[in-house]
């Protein structure tokens, strides 16, 4: 079932379906104004929401692609339940499978960036057959490995991954529910000078140093409330619009995400050594502190993933889809323009077909 508004203010329509996983789903969808070569299925990550697609809709479907940008489980106007469990990989996925379904459409072409990123690598591995080609920002593919559990390994040796640990604790979504507000003007930010400044300025350097874990907080160190500008990558109304959602939602779903690593794991893990065969676009950023570009080579993902097309944005950070939306915008459309949608079926392992 799908409901659906119409927004006086974007050129988009505001949806609502009822998946056969048994949440209600938030989602804007746009269509260009000829026949659609196909449609471009838009997976958001941590803290966002369908939002932070806003800059790249109107290009996608300029490029001939009907585009369709959920609110992810647990975010936004989507439905937000209530255990640890209900946000394990295997439901994620499903959602965008009844979506999908709901809407009639056999394939897809899948763009993620974070958390969707590693949904749209894991989605493209079980359900190769409604894939049409998929493109990731910042998230590169990590190949699953049998033997080793990443939960065990992470906690052993967290490194620049330790605010995941955190993220696993009760204390991290009392922190950052305390003040939407300022967690948003936090988390969300380019990595220009002005950006960098505002940030330096009312930081403690020798906190924002020490992992989470052992300070205590995700946020600790950073400036306090009231003391940090906006983002020069937001607007009033973007930081208004960020604030509320997560006010609606609160940041238990999100963080959920986090919390499932263990058995994301025991589901992928039947497939590892499986290769992505689909076209493939995967778009780097320069300055993203985690997600680093090197880890495409690090990673060896041009083995894994044989028809990658790599670009590069060197001025962006982790928000590359909002800090530099013209530059990755043109990636990713003049990918798509390329695109063989003819040749999806040929990427269906044949115990698949």
């Amino acid at each position: 079932m799908v409901e659906s508004r119409n927004t006086s203010s974007l050129p988009w329509r505001h949806e609502r379906a009822l998946l056969c996983t048994g949440i209600t789903m938030h989602y804007v969808s746009a269509s260009p104004s000829v026949a659609a070569k196909g449609t471009v299925l838009c997976v958001h990550g941590f803290p966002d929401s369908w939002y932070g697609y806003r800059h790249q809709i109107n290009s996608i479907t300029a490029a001939g692609f009907h585009v369709l940008v959920p609110d992810q489980r647990g975010y936004g106007e989507t439905d937000v339940p209530s255990t640890i469990e209900d946000y394990r990989m295997e439901l994620l996925c499903a959602d965008m499978l009844s979506l999908m379904d709901v809407l009639g459409i056999q394939r897809v072409v899948l763009l993620g960036h974070d958390w969707g990123g590693t949904l749209i690598w894991n989605f493209v591995q079980q359900y190769p057959f409604r894939v049409s080609a998929i493109a990731a920002v910042c998230t590169p593919f990590f190949p699953t490995n049998p033997k080793d559990n990443p939960w065990v390994k992470m906690r052993a040796n967290p490194g620049r991954f330790d605010y995941q640990l955190w993220f696993n604790t009760a204390e991290a979504q009392d922190e950052l529910e305390r003040d939407p507000r300022h967690t948003t003007l936090c988390a969300i930010r380019g990595t220009g000078e002005r950006d960098s400044h505002a940030m330096l300025q009312h930081s403690d350097p020798e906190l924002v140093a020490r992992p989470p874990t052992e300070k205590g907080g995700w946020l600790v160190g950073l400036p306090a409330p009231g003391k940090l500008e906006r983002s020069e990558i937001l607007s009033e109304a973007d930081l208004n619009y960020y604030t509320a959602q997560f006010a609606r939602s609160g940041y238990f779903g999100p963080l959920s995400w986090y919390r499932n690593v263990e058995r994301n794991w025991l589901w992928m893990r039947p497939l590892a050594g499986q290769k992505v065969k689909h076209q493939a676009l995967m778009v780097t950023a320069g300055r993203d502190p985690v997600l680093k570009a090197s880890m495409v080579k690090s990673l060896n993902m041009q083995t894994w993933v044989p028809r990658m097309v790599h670009k590069h944005v060197e001025e962006a950070g982790h928000w590359a889809l909002q800090e530099q939306p013209q530059q990755v915008n043109e990636y990713i459309c003049g990918w798509l323009k390329k695109l063989d949608l003819s040749d999806a079926a040929t990427c269906i392992p044949a115990s698949k077909m």
